[in-house]
């Protein structure tokens, strides 16, 4: 069994601290671990491609023009069995490289879906699509959770579509300087316990939830609704699964009912997927007989490009060119 966990913070900073404390308890029940710095890898944002509906990593990622480590990254997690996680948050989410990395190398290519809506899987994933296990940790400077809020939430956005089913997760604040973290045997302790039930979930293929009691919603475990205007309805921003809330003495209670009407959509499940490839499906039938009509408008917009302003760095690029 390969635990693979990557790091999206500095060398040897918090997260990075908290990462291989969890590493080293999965370690000490038998777990092969690998540790990924994805700050000394190159890892490019994804540029949006316009080929077709999805990147043309569909078919095969070294089609991506950019040559770069995620071709690697890829295969090094389609080759482990479980996954952590760790980000600092800047501005109440991670820092940009989570980002790069989870729309290179996760994204629209890795939807364990696929197969379902009738699409074709790619050659290299066949076979290695599978629900992993796998833990989230957060790290904030913040003395509370009020400016980390959205920290684990954005970390979830990297579990979708490859099916992670995380089971334990740390929204860790107030260690913000290097090193802060390990002054702190509580944070210390929970990551320790992280590790031990990722690989607990490794270990016996039982993927329940493991972590902490709490959180509003039964599916993520965190507190992040929306409200639907004009009934009781709401929603999680994270897992997408609808609930009823209710004023009891003064206070919000919330039920949320395990039906295919509230839970079809669950991104946390393959059926909730499936349905999101379905969704795309529709909207891609319902543009196809306007699609003519709006490339001509779209040469509009093309025209009006007096405003446009333009790289520096690309412009001296070009005039440095023979």
């Amino acid at each position: 069994m390969v635990l693979s966990a990557f790091s999206f913070g500095r060398k040897w900073g918090n997260g990075e601290v908290l990462l291989k404390e969890a590493l080293m308890a999965a370690e000490a029940k038998g777990i092969e671990v690998r540790f990924y710095r994805i700050c000394d890898y190159e890892v490019h944002n994804c540029k949006t491609c316009n080929v077709g509906a999805f990147c043309p990593g569909v078919r095969e990622v070294e089609k991506c023009i950019y040559k770069d480590d995620t071709p690697f990254l890829v295969e090094e997690f389609l080759n482990s069995d479980g996954i952590l996680m760790a980000a600092p948050v800047y501005a109440l989410t991670p820092n940009s490289l989570f980002f790069a990395f989870r729309d290179r190398v996760f994204g629209p290519k890795m939807d364990i879906a696929r197969e379902l809506v009738g699409l074709p899987m790619p050659s290299w994933a066949k076979g290695r699509f599978k629900a992993r296990p796998g833990g989230l940790i957060s790290v904030g400077g913040a003395l509370t959770e009020h400016w980390t809020s959205m920290g684990l939430m954005s970390l979830y956005s990297g579990t979708f579509s490859a099916q992670t089913e995380v089971v334990d997760h740390i929204n860790a604040y107030a260690i913000a300087d290097p090193g802060a973290a390990t002054t702190r045997p509580d944070w210390l302790k929970r990551a320790a316990l992280l590790g031990e039930n990722v690989a607990d979930a490794l270990l016996t293929g039982d993927h329940r939830w493991r972590g902490d009691e709490g959180g509003i919603c039964p599916c993520c475990h965190l507190n992040h609704l929306t409200m639907v205007p004009g009934n009781k309805q709401v929603i999680c921003v994270v897992c997408s699964i609808y609930g009823d809330v209710h004023i009891e003495d003064g206070n919000l209670t919330f039920d949320w009912p395990d039906t295919e009407e509230y839970r079809k959509d669950n991104r946390l499940t393959v059926q909730g997927k499936k349905e999101h490839l379905l969704e795309i499906r529709r909207c891609i039938a319902e543009y196809e007989p306007l699609k003519e009509k709006a490339m001509e408008d779209l040469q509009k917009y093309k025209d009006y490009n007096a405003c446009e302003i333009m790289s520096p760095s690309r412009a001296a690029k070009k005039a440095a060119q023979p």
